[in-house]
């Protein structure tokens, strides 16, 4: 249903006012919260996280903008998801109990990754109310501490082909060993 409040003009006529639906592009922080870019409007939409409403990071998302405003910035609430904007996600893996990561890949899915990996992550399911997103490892980047696999992850965040980070890689690790640490 249409959300509303009840306005009173001037003149003491009472109507009812819209509360404005917008889309933009959501932009997640890892603390919870998020913000909308619209079109338009000079300055991002802050999202608080009690009303990020399963938004995912690039998700295309219609949000209202709250008349009240507390801070610089204007405030908004999530809506609905209208698109996905991430299919794959690149993050490190951890074996959980109590599944306390972002994303739950179950045991048989993992593809053997264990805790500290840099994985590539299909999401599989993208969560509703009170259910965490749902994915499967489809590659194994490697570990945090193996020397390149940063270089790589970033390589595969940003869909670059790999064959072309191979050479990076061995560039910047040539360049690694021409810097001492008198340079730094």
């Amino acid at each position: 249903q249409a959300e509303g409040r009840i306005t009173l003009s001037k003149r003491g006529k009472y109507s009812k006012s819209e509360i404005k639906k917008t889309v933009g592009v959501f932009t997640a922080h890892q603390r919870g919260f998020g913000f909308v870019t619209v079109e338009g409007e000079p300055d991002d939409i802050f999202i608080p996280a009690e009303y990020v409403n399963g938004a995912m990071h690039m998700d295309t998302v219609e949000i209202t903008i709250s008349p009240v405003t507390t801070g610089r910035r204007k405030e908004g609430k999530v809506v609905s998801v209208i698109e996905r904007g991430m299919k794959q996600v690149v993050c490190t893996y951890e074996a959980s109990d109590n599944f306390g990561t972002d994303i739950f890949i179950p045991k048989e899915r993992s593809k053997g990754a264990m805790s500290g990996h840099k994985v590539v992550v299909e999401i599989t399911s993208y969560g509703k109310k009170g259910k965490k997103p749902e994915g499967k490892v489809v590659e194994i980047i490697g570990h945090i501490d193996d020397p390149g696999t940063d270089i790589l992850s970033i390589v595969k965040a940003y869909d670059l082909p790999v064959d072309f980070s191979e050479k990076i890689m061995h560039q910047v690790q040539n360049v690694a060993k021409d810097v001492t640490p008198a340079d730094m």
